[in-house]
C-alpha cells in the first residue's frame, strides 16, 4: 500500500505505508527494550541497594521504572526522526503527512491518543483503525496528521529512469550537479507520471533553481537534468 504526499513544490511523492504486521512487530521490539530496562533496574537495585535504601518508597521505585518506559515512544520519536527503537529495527518512521518532519505537537498527539489505540483491547482498536483507514494510521496518526512509512521501500525511485553510466556523455546543465538525491528522486517520479502538466510544472521549478532558461520541452529537459546529475554524480566516485 503506497501513501501519495503533495509536497511543498506541488509535486506528489508516494510513499510505501508500513504494514499493520511491521508496526506489530515495531512494538514488541519497543516492549522488549522496556522489559530489558525493568531488569536493568532491579539488577542494579539488587547488586547496589540490598538493604532498599535507594528505592525504599513505592513511589521513587515506580517512577525509576515506568516512568523513563511510558515517555520513551514519544521523547524517542522526537530526537529520533519519527523513530523509536522498534521502528529503527523494523525501518520504518513516523513523518507528516506534507512529506515533512513531524512536530513535537504531533508526536505528543500520538503519544497521548496511544493510551486508547493501543492500550485499550490489546491494540484491536489501533489494528482496525489502520486497516480501515486506508493511509495506514492509527488514531493518533489521523489527530496528529502524521502517517508511518516504510524508509526502505520495496522498489526504490533510484531505480526508475537511472541510464548507464557513458564517459562520453556531454552535459549540458552544469547547475544539475548541485541538485541534491531528493531532487533526482522527484524529478524521475514526475517524468514516471506521465503527466504532462505536472512535468512542465517542475520543469520550470527545476530551471529556476539551475538558473537557466531551457527550449526543450519538459520531458526533454527534465531526462537532460536527470542524465546531467548522474554524469556529475558518477564522475565523483
Amino acid at each position: 500500500m503506497s501513501l501519495q504526499i503533495e509536497t511543498a513544490q506541488n509535486v506528489g511523492v508516494d510513499y510505501e505505508i508500513a504494514s499493520i504486521g511491521e508496526r506489530i512487530l515495531a512494538q514488541i521490539v519497543d516492549y522488549a527494550v522496556y522489559f530489558g530496562w525493568i531488569l536493568t533496574v532491579f539488577g542494579i537495585k539488587i547488586l547496589f541497594d540490598p538493604n532498599n535504601r535507594l528505592f525504599s518508597e513505592t513511589w521513587m521505585l515506580t517512577a525509576g521504572i515506568f516512568l523513563p518506559i511510558v515517555l520513551c515512544p514519544l521523547l524517542c520519536e522526537y530526537y529520533l526522526d519519527g523513530q523509536t527503537v522498534g521502528k529503527m529495527a523494523l525501518k520504518i518512521k513516523v513523518i507528516q503527512l506534507d512529506g515533512n518532519k513531524a512536530t513535537l505537537s504531533s508526536y505528543l498527539l500520538r503519544w497521548l491518543l496511544a493510551a486508547v489505540d493501543i492500550s485499550t483491547f490489546s491494540g484491536m482498536i489501533a489494528i482496525l483503525t489502520i486497516a480501515i483507514n486506508g493511509k495506514g494510521q492509527r488514531l493518533g496518526d489521523i489527530a496528529a496528521g502524521t502517517a508511518v512509512i516504510k524508509t526502505q521501500p520495496t522498489v526504490k525511485l533510484e531505480h526508475i529512469l537511472t541510464p548507464d553510466f557513458d564517459t562520453t556523455y556531454q552535459p549540458k546543465y552544469r547547475g544539475a550537479a548541485q541538485l541534491s538525491d531528493k531532487d533526482i528522486r522527484t524529478i524521475k517520479k514526475v517524468l514516471a507520471s506521465g503527466n504532462d502538466e505536472l512535468i512542465e510544472k517542475t520543469m520550470h521549478k527545476v530551471e529556476v533553481l539551475l538558473g537557466v532558461n531551457s527550449l526543450d520541452t519538459g520531458n526533454v529537459f527534465l531526462r537532460t537534468v536527470v542524465n546531467d546529475y548522474n554524469f556529475y554524480a558518477n564522475a565523483d566516485l
